[in-house]
């Protein structure tokens, strides 16, 4: 049946909802973004009651393809082809172009719909938040603080779903150095919500970057008495906690934190594999045996999604895995799906040469490894994540030209990852120190501590 004149908390108009469908369609977007457990399933009862409701359509199929796994295009696209049945309005139309250039890995024409969005209609919280999310994927940074400082002037305290701005606005100003802002957005929306899972990951990444590593533990460890009733997200934040130990040289406790959080059983989630196999390649680049268990659990989920997964990031990490179980059949049918997927996206191929590196890497082939890596060094970001998870480039680079003995490499790359951590004037002082103390380097501990960032 038609509803008439029925608006979102934020006053944009619903097609095929009630004002009970409206705010029941809120609750979810609430708890989608403060990653809360069951969303999936309360959608799903909201379009058997309310079938001509078409964000609902358009809601499920965005949250099919975040999986990002091929195998989930199908069932995303008959939600699309259903929504378009339905009359919509010309802001749900856009959303539907976005969904539509999505399945078609138009990530252009998918980005270029959700901005026009924004540009008409700058309140629409589920566009804000898959725009912005998706630029990270793509590694436009600038981009997804561009969207959030376009829309900002119209979120206010009294705007409802604030918080959820707040959450997105601090981590793209972290991701472009704005650290005080980030901070400052952060810590407002950590006020409005204590357990708001995307603040606290935004200023986790804040204390990261400026080397306040206590902070950052003090930080998580607050947050642990709560982060398990929370959907898989949670376990990027027991990562962020695990770094912070790492980074103290706290091997053991980092150890017990992956068997316990970050990755205590195989799951096929694409962040739970990065998270995973990230964790266990800086252990071992800081000489701590993590024993092929812990590789094994990993490849046993990289068997299933390596050839299917469409977030190019987690490449490199399913190769990992599976090198260090020795399934080398595994790997090349990963490479050739690359290959192939590399005909028609930059992002692929740019993904399948880091494979390709990764392979070298652990077939102690160092040459070989550094030199697919430092052909595109000036591209690792088009593959999207944040600088803390793309370290894990430079960590690589770094060891094969260790291997290699080629300590002015060495020194040069390390001075070259302190880039991301000026901000200011004493931070730029700091890394003048930094770097005079990294020429110096000349042996396998002094390089290890360097990596963990604890040569100064």
């Amino acid at each position: 049946m038609p509803y008439a004149d029925t608006t979102d908390v934020r006053g944009l108009p619903l097609s095929g909802a009630s004002a009970a469908a409206a705010e029941r369609f809120e609750t979810l977007i609430d708890d989608l973004y403060y990653y809360r457990l069951g969303v999936s399933d309360r959608l799903v009862a909201l379009l058997q009651e309310f079938p001509e409701f078409v964000m609902g359509h358009v809601l499920m199929g965005y949250s099919l393809m975040s999986e990002g796994t091929l195998d989930a295009h199908p069932r995303a696209r008959e939600y699309l082809l259903k929504a378009e049945t339905l009359t919509a309005n010309p802001r749900e139309r856009l959303h539907q172009e976005a969904l539509r250039a999505w399945l078609a890995q138009d990530l252009s024409a998918r980005a270029a719909a959700w901005e026009q969005v924004l540009v008409d209609w700058p309140l629409d919280l589920l566009a804000l938040r898959q725009h912005t999310g998706t630029l990270f994927w793509t590694g436009d940074k600038r981009h997804q603080a561009e969207v959030c400082v376009g829309v900002a002037g119209h979120w206010s305290p009294q705007t409802p779903g604030y918080g959820h701005f707040l959450s997105a606005h601090a981590f793209a100003m972290e991701e472009v150095g704005h650290y005080a802002l980030a901070e400052r957005y952060a810590r407002a929306a950590l006020a409005l919500q204590p357990q708001d899972l995307w603040a606290l990951h935004g200023l986790s990444h804040v204390l990261e970057m400026q080397g306040r590593i206590e902070e950052g533990i003090e930080l998580l460890d607050e947050a642990t008495g709560f982060l398990d009733n929370y959907n898989l997200f949670r376990g990027h934040l027991w990562w962020h906690l695990s770094l912070f130990r790492l980074s103290q040289g706290q091997f053991g406790e980092v150890l017990e934190l992956f068997d316990r959080k970050v990755y205590p059983q195989s799951s096929t989630f694409y962040l739970d594999i990065q998270n995973g196999a990230s964790l266990l390649a800086r252990l071992e680049v800081q000489g701590i045996d993590v024993g092929l268990a812990r590789w094994e659990r990993l490849a046993q989920a990289s068997l299933h999604t390596a050839t299917q997964s469409t977030v190019w990031f987690t490449a490199l990490h399913h190769v990992m895995a599976l090198m260090r179980s020795g399934r080398l059949s595994a790997v090349q049918a990963t490479l050739d799906y690359l290959g192939k997927a590399g005909a028609n996206s930059t992002q692929a191929a740019l993904a399948h040469q880091l494979a390709r590196a990764g392979v070298a890497f652990y077939q102690d082939k160092p040459g070989e490894a550094l030199e697919l890596m430092l052909a595109v060094r000036q591209r690792h970001g088009e593959l999207g994540a944040s600088h803390l998870q793309q370290d894990l480039y430079d960590q690589l680079m770094v060891m094969a030209a260790l291997q290699r003995g080629d300590l002015p490499r060495v020194r040069q790359l390390l001075k070259a990852r302190l880039s991301t951590r000026i901000w200011d004037a004493a931070s730029w002082q700091a890394f003048e120190e930094r770097a005079r103390r990294l020429d110096e380097v000349a042996d396998q501990a002094a390089v290890r501590a360097a990596l963990r960032w604890a040569a100064g």
